[in-house]
C-alpha cells in the first residue's frame, strides 16, 4: 500500500499533469477544461507522481487520464487514485461511470468495470471529447455501475 494518498489537485498542478498524461501518450486534450476540480493527484518530492480524472455529464462519470510514474508503478497508486475519483462519483450520486482505454482493459476488469459496447454511452458521454475524438474506435469501453 502507498504511504501517500490522493489529494485534489490545484491550479498549479496543471502543467506535471499534461506532462505525465503526454508522456504515456494519453489524450491531454480537454484536461484544462475540467482541472482542477475533476482531478485528483499524488505527490512525493520532488514532484506530482499520480493522476486520475473524473468529468461529469449528467448522471454518469468519465473517467480519464489514470496515470502512474514509472518509477512509482507497483505501489497501488493507481488503485488509490481511481478508489478516490469513484468515491467522489459516489458522493455525487453518479448512476455509473465509463472509461475508455487502449492499453489497461484488464486492469480496470480487475477493478469491477466491465466490458460494454460504445455506443450504449449515454448521448452525454458520447460527446465528451474523450468518446468523440480522442479515443480510437479501438479503445476499449469499459462501465462500473454504482
Amino acid at each position: 500500500m502507498s504511504d501517500i494518498l490522493p489529494a485534489p489537485a490545484c491550479p498549479e498542478d496543471l502543467p506535471e499533469v499534461l506532462g505525465l498524461v503526454r508522456s504515456f501518450d494519453l489524450p491531454a486534450e480537454g484536461i484544462s477544461d475540467a482541472f482542477p476540480q475533476a482531478y485528483a493527484v499524488m505527490r512525493r518530492d520532488p514532484g506530482l507522481v499520480g493522476v486520475a480524472g473524473l468529468e461529469i455529464y449528467d448522471d454518469v462519470g468519465l473517467l480519464r487520464s489514470v496515470a502512474v510514474t514509472t518509477q512509482e508503478r507497483g505501489r497501488g497508486l493507481g488503485r488509490a487514485l481511481v478508489a478516490d475519483r469513484l468515491s467522489a462519483a459516489r458522493h455525487r450520486q453518479l448512476k455509473c461511470v465509463y472509461l475508455l482505454t487502449l492499453t489497461a482493459a484488464d486492469y480496470f476488469r480487475d477493478l469491477g468495470f466491465r466490458d460494454t459496447d460504445r455506443a450504449r454511452a449515454p448521448a452525454s458521454v458520447q460527446q465528451a471529447p474523450e468518446f468523440a475524438t480522442l479515443c480510437p474506435a479501438s479503445a476499449v469501453c469499459l462501465v462500473l455501475s454504482l
